[in-house]
């Protein structure tokens, strides 16, 4: 299941006076993304906070082909790149729908940590849950 699909409908409050989606969103539909394909690993943020791990971004890159537009149907293809335990990084494409042509693309990336933040090793503090992600990225 490494890769999951997630359809977003472009809201008027996503846009300005043009009709074209703000830069900032494509940051947030990374962010829906992600939690999409997280949930479809069986899991969600809140049961991975609730079990001590916060996953706090240290990174993220974008890259922009051509505007999503007011009422466009996007599609964000979400890919997990990396994962070694204590970080991981995702993949993003951005394609409207009706075309398949490619918006936007890029990566986030983020540091596994305990509720103090401080980074932790996943495959000894959770082992269910890094058997978990293993399995779902396709490196188990």
């Amino acid at each position: 299941m490494n890769v999951s699909t997630t359809k977003i409908v472009v809201r008027y409050n996503e846009t300005d006076k043009m009709g074209i989606v703000h830069h900032s969103q494509y940051v947030n539909w990374f962010e829906i993304a992600r939690t999409d394909w997280i949930r479809q690993c069986g899991l969600s943020y809140r049961a991975i906070e609730e079990e001590g791990v916060m996953m706090p971004v240290l990174g993220i890159e974008v890259h922009y082909h051509s505007p999503a537009l007011y009422d466009d149907t996007v599609l964000v293809e979400t890919t997990l790149a990396a994962y070694d335990s204590i970080k991981m990084s995702f993949n993003y494409k951005i394609f409207r729908e009706a075309d398949r042509k490619l918006l936007v693309d890029g990566t986030s990336s983020h540091c596994l940590t305990d509720l103090s933040l401080r980074p932790v090793s996943i495959r000894r503090k959770k082992p269910e849950l890094h058997a978990i992600i293993t399995q779902a990225a396709g490196l188990a």
